[in-house]
């Protein structure tokens, strides 16, 4: 767990998921990937481009990301299919790490924000789920 105890941050939503991050790119750093494979950017561009946090996300906001950026706009050319994969991958990594209990990340988002990032294997898609269905967790 890489968020301290008994710290009241200003932007605790922000907080959480920079902590989120930092402890991913740790543990993907401790198998010997690098920046080009753990893509911190990709991921932060997604919370951008979603307004919202990994607790919150919902099957669509990965479809809609992809989508959004297979389409050709502002003179940019779209991202290619295999771009488009290895983004949903890291995506899914990510997902997995937040989703998994033995870094706390569901105990810590259930009490602070009432939901839980939850990883749905057979999309590959993160969703939500609130408090009251994740109690069991």
């Amino acid at each position: 767990m890489v968020l301290a105890d008994g710290v009241v941050h200003l932007d605790p939503e922000r907080a959480v998921f920079d902590a989120m991050l930092f402890g991913w790119e740790r543990q993907q750093r401790t198998r010997f990937l690098e920046d080009a494979t753990i893509r911190l950017a990709l991921i932060r561009r997604f919370g951008e481009f979603t307004n919202s946090y990994p607790w919150q996300w919902e099957s669509a906001d990965a479809e809609d990301f992809i989508t959004h950026l297979r389409a050709e706009r502002d003179g940019t050319r779209p991202i290619t299919v295999s771009t488009a994969r290895g983004y949903e991958l890291s995506i899914t990594l990510f997902i997995q790490y937040v989703t998994d209990t033995r870094y706390q990340w569901p105990a810590v988002c259930r009490e602070r924000f009432g939901s839980v990032p939850v990883f749905h294997e057979g999309n590959s898609r993160a969703c939500r789920q609130t408090r009251s269905a994740a109690a069991d967790l």
